[in-house]
């Protein structure tokens, strides 16, 4: 498992989960959190902002932002029906790593982001600040 995927999904789901009731989900039924536009746009930014932060050496996660943001979709998450252990179990699950991941690299290449270039994510993130996007309010510095 990469670093990057480590730091970016395993940072969202500990954050999502740090109030989390204990307790493993069985296989759930994931379609409604993936086709949910709130839960995709929102861990999507989050990736996005996790992928900019390693890369870009003077941009930097707003750590408590991330948090409020992560405990108020965790509750929309419940919402929809979903226990603390499935959104746990759905956060934390390979195949929906790989797919954030994947997602959140294609839309920082449309972006311009190449990957290895440092100045190229940090461009990106400094619009992303000054467009006052999700995942821009989830940054600081530039």
């Amino acid at each position: 498992m990469r670093k990057t995927k480590k730091i970016v999904i395993g940072a969202v789901s500990a954050t999502i989960l740090a109030t989390s009731m204990s307790g493993a989900s069985s296989a759930a039924d994931y379609q409604i959190l993936r086709d949910d536009n709130r839960v995709h746009t929102e861990l999507l930014a989050a990736s996005l902002a996790y992928l900019i932060n390693e890369a870009c050496p003077s941009i930097k996660i707003r750590r408590l932002k991330v948090t409020g943001q992560a405990l108020s979709l965790r509750s929309y998450a419940k919402s929809l029906g979903y226990s603390g252990g499935e959104v746990d179990a759905y956060v934390s699950d390979h195949d929906e790593q790989e797919r954030f991941r994947a997602i959140a690299e294609a839309a920082l290449a449309e972006k311009g982001v190449v990957e290895g270039d440092a100045a190229s994510y940090c461009t990106v993130g400094r619009a992303e600040i000054k467009a006052g996007s999700f995942a821009g309010g989830m940054l600081r510095g530039g």
